[in-house]
């Protein structure tokens, strides 16, 4: 009698499921071609493993959506960025295991530079070089070979244009990029990145260090450029995250918590954790 009642015990045991992540069931998901990024068990590493910063990660990227990756700071989600990259390689010290795939092949067997040439970086800081504004944005197609003069000032041009920058610098093309504004700056890290063509930019926090009308035009930028490229976003602000995203991605402690659309995120959040970030009763992480 006794091991029956431990049977029926066992039977009704409630079973605990990760919701972190439940788009993966939906159909736009489904279909590989719809997916730039893929990740599957994917955890990191820093200090020869001591410091385990990411864990058992999996996530997709859909093609020409917006996604914000958002969480205090510290929670992860600027590393897995980079991880889309492999600019964590740089890192001594860092170990990656699972999987993370970019269009369908792993990202590990991909050439480093034809990978960072289809997958750009913004950083949080404008980072021109110092050199002209036109230099700037020629200095990557010339590193590929391109040498015909022609097509580098179409490419000058189509990038300025297609990063909102044009008009505001077209007669000072051989103006040096460091005397631009903090948002001109910006954007003009941006066209650089548009000049290699890339399917995907990545932006790390590309507002924080702008002023509200800088970050406004910065916005409006991102919600254009969707139309071409696929962008993910680290950003501090829920506010921006809730403006400028197609799907949300919250980080806490190395962990993807919650992963969902971003109108479904900010209006009815899965976790409870994701609620009390939302809602600024954070304590509970600290």
């Amino acid at each position: 009698m006794i091991e029956l009642d431990n049977e029926m015990k066992e039977e009704t045991k409630p079973v605990i499921q990760d919701t972190s992540n439940v788009l993966l069931n939906d159909e736009e998901f489904k279909n590989p071609d719809n997916i730039v990024f893929s990740c599957r068990n994917v955890d990191l590493y820093y200090d020869n493993g001591d410091k385990h910063s990411l864990k058992n990660i999996n996530i997709d990227i859909l093609k020409n959506k917006v996604t914000a990756f958002i969480g205090p700071s510290g929670c992860g989600k600027s590393t897995l960025l980079r991880c889309f990259d492999r600019m964590n390689d740089l890192i001594d010290g860092c170990k990656i295991t699972g999987d993370i795939k970019y269009n369908g092949q792993d990202i590990n067997n991909i050439n480093t530079i034809l990978l960072r040439t289809k997958v750009g970086m913004v950083f949080q800081q404008p980072n021109p070089f110092p050199m002209s504004i036109r230099n700037n944005i020629c200095y990557g197609p010339r590193c590929q070979g391109v040498k015909n003069k022609e097509k580098l000032n179409t490419i000058v041009e189509q990038s300025l244009k297609d990063s909102a920058l044009y008009e505001e610098v077209s007669d000072r093309l051989d103006a040096s990029g460091l005397s631009l504004s903090g948002g001109q700056q910006q954007r003009l890290c941006i066209a650089r990145t548009i000049a290699m063509s890339p399917e995907v930019i990545l932006m790390d926090e590309p507002t924080s260090a702008l002023d509200p009308i800088a970050t406004l035009k910065i916005e409006e930028l991102i919600k254009e450029l969707k139309k071409k490229y696929t962008i993910i976003i680290v950003t501090h602000n829920m506010q921006q995250a809730a403006r400028i995203s197609d799907y949300t991605a919250f980080f806490m402690l190395g962990e993807l918590v919650e992963f969902n659309k971003t109108e479904e995120f900010f209006a009815h959040p899965r976790d409870k954790r994701s609620e009390d970030y939302i809602t600024g009763r954070f304590g509970w992480w600290s």
